[in-house]
């Protein structure tokens, strides 16, 4: 345990260090104790020292944490799996890579390293449980694609150009105390500005290109595996494997540590993995459930956050690749769509999920009209007078008027947006596997439902406190969420006092059912033969928001007696 404790303590060090060490030269620079291109030079260093040492000292977390044992070609020569990856190196001239083996059933790989000297590609044991022999190859071929196509490279000189935008943001900034530098002073302050504009883009754009790698190695694995059926099946396979096999600590770590750099998002996984199991026997039931990714016009903003493809369409785009595809999407494109049902509930949903935004834009061009008029009078008087002589009698009440429907606004958005969110109107009875189906679904408006079933389960297996369940009606299972009229505690409370009760009991439930990347009900009641649970979500999005208005007006109070 020491052992451990020692290597974990040192990469975490390094880790810290790299981040401390980054603000130290920020800081260096700011008192002028060296000089702009030194600490260029000293970023780009430590980015490229991390990029050469950072597989050795994973390799060190992998074997102390995960019980990992990695393997050279010659020590695993006799397996199938083995001899198709020494034949895609031979043929694209890189080294073999070392083969990463956890013992863990939950199914996932993984890629990472400097380059492709010093490449590793690791295998869960849960791979060899749930795919077969070519949806094996189909996968590790995935992971040598990365290889091949250098995308790690990649990826790390674009995170160390946007480490870079932060910099110049942080040494621009400093120009606010500058007097040596009056006349430069402004059009520095506004590059830093920019430069953290640019930052916060580029994140976007590095999450593009991790999708854009992704999708380069499935393309890379069909033209090895020769169809692209074998990687559809077994994306499916790894889903449905991440969400049968219950979670222990060591597996949670495995997936959470892992999450970018796996095949899968484990999250949208167990997700696609519940979708496969509600829809056997039920043909193009699962091909409905994925077109959300690619017909809704959420799938669109909810991929820009993720570093994977959304997984309907990277299944379609592998389906598009063969005449005979496993997952025939064809169906579901010639069906008819009510496009403008789908687009004004899309454009109602984001009004609402961005309403403070919209509110406080409003407020930003008021506060300009009325600073405008302020400057001219000022310009023309030379003197503060107060707004109410300078406007007309007409115009004055209308920016009276304006103040307080910003303000009315402000304090009704809550109540009215989670009104729109959880709506208590015209709950309908429905299915499972309805709801997955159904692609006019939104993240934002929950859809009133009823269902009658069973819980079966904690949604984290053996989490005693764990307040949310899996649910299971005719047609699948679904995950609830609870809300307790307790904050924290109340939760834990529930998951450790009253979960095991419900568990097995029939039931029926009233709840919003919510579909993103990931889809849940949220928990309105629950009802069995003995008792009857309320949830308060709606409760507590109210109250979250108003504390989220409250936080922000007193920040920019803050702001404001500062300057």
């Amino acid at each position: 345990m020491k052992l451990k404790l020692w290597v974990t303590s040192l990469f975490t060090l390094g880790l810290l260090f790299s981040f401390v060490f980054s603000i130290i030269l920020a800081l260096a620079f700011f008192f002028n104790l060296i000089s702009f291109w030194l600490m260029i030079i000293g970023t780009i260093f430590i980015h490229f020292v991390l990029w050469l040492v950072s597989p050795y000292i994973s390799d060190w977390i992998y074997k102390w944490f995960y019980s990992t044992r990695f393997y050279t070609y010659e020590e695993i020569s006799n397996h199938a799996y083995a001899k198709f990856l020494k034949k895609v190196c031979d043929e694209h001239n890189i080294k073999f890579p070392k083969i990463g083996i956890i013992k863990d059933q939950n199914p996932t790989a993984f890629t990472y390293g400097s380059a492709s000297f010093n490449a590793r590609i690791i295998l869960t044991e849960g791979l060899f449980t749930f795919l077969d022999e070519r949806e094996l190859e189909a996968v590790i071929a995935h992971e040598a694609g990365h290889i091949v196509n250098k995308d790690f490279i990649i990826m790390t000189i674009a995170s160390t150009l946007l480490s870079l935008l932060y910099q110049f943001y942080v040494m621009f900034a400093k120009n606010r105390t500058s007097s040596d530098h009056e006349d430069k002073k402004d059009p520095l302050i506004f590059i830093g500005f920019v430069s953290l504009i640019f930052y916060y883009v580029g994140t976007y754009v590095l999450m593009f290109l991790s999708r854009t790698r992704e999708y380069y190695a499935d393309e890379f694995a069909v033209k090895q595996v020769k169809d692209p059926n074998f990687l559809s099946s077994a994306l499916i396979k790894i889903a449905y494997g991440i969400a049968a096999v219950p979670d222990d600590e060591n597996t949670a770590r495995i997936l959470n540590s892992t999450r970018s750099m796996g095949i899968f998002d484990f999250k949208a996984a167990r997700d696609v993995g519940l979708i496969r199991e509600n829809s056997k026997g039920q043909k193009g039931m699962l091909e409905r459930a994925l077109s959300f990714d690619f017909i809704s016009p959420w799938a669109i903003l909810l991929q820009l956050k993720s570093t994977h493809p959304l997984v309907g369409r990277r299944i379609k785009r592998l389906s598009s690749m063969t005449n005979s595809p496993i997952f025939d999407f064809s169906g579901i494109l010639s069906m008819k769509i009510d496009k403008k049902r789908l687009w004004l509930n899309f454009l109602k949903d984001a009004s609402i999920k961005y309403i403070y935004i919209i509110i406080i834009f409003f407020y930003i061009v008021y506060g300009l009209i009325v600073n405008v008029l302020i400057f001219s009078s000022l310009l023309k008087g030379g003197e503060s007078v107060p707004l109410s002589q300078i406007l007309s009698a007409p115009l004055m009440l209308l920016v009276t008027v304006f103040y307080w429907l910003f303000v009315i606004a402000l304090c009704s958005a809550p109540i009215l947006r989670t009104r729109y969110m959880y709506s208590k109107k015209n709950f309908e009875k429905a299915s499972v596997l309805d709801c997955m189906a159904d692609i006019y679904a939104s993240p934002v408006r929950g859809k009133p439902i009823e269902m009658s079933g069973k819980a079966i389960g904690r949604a984290l297996p053996g989490f005693i406190f764990g307040e949310d369940m899996m649910f299971r009606d005719k047609s699948g299972i679904i995950y609830l969420n609870y809300e307790s009229p307790i904050p924290v505690f109340g939760n834990l409370y529930f998951g450790w006092k009253k979960v095991e009760k419900l568990i097995n009991e029939p039931a029926s439930i009233k709840g919003w059912f919510v579909r993103g990347v990931t889809h849940h009900v949220e928990l309105y009641r629950f009802n069995t033969t003995k008792s009857t649970i309320k949830s308060y979500v709606r409760m507590w999005s109210i109250i979250g928001q108003y504390l989220l208005i409250v936080f922000v007006v007193f920040m920019l109070y803050m702001l404001y007696l500062a300057f």
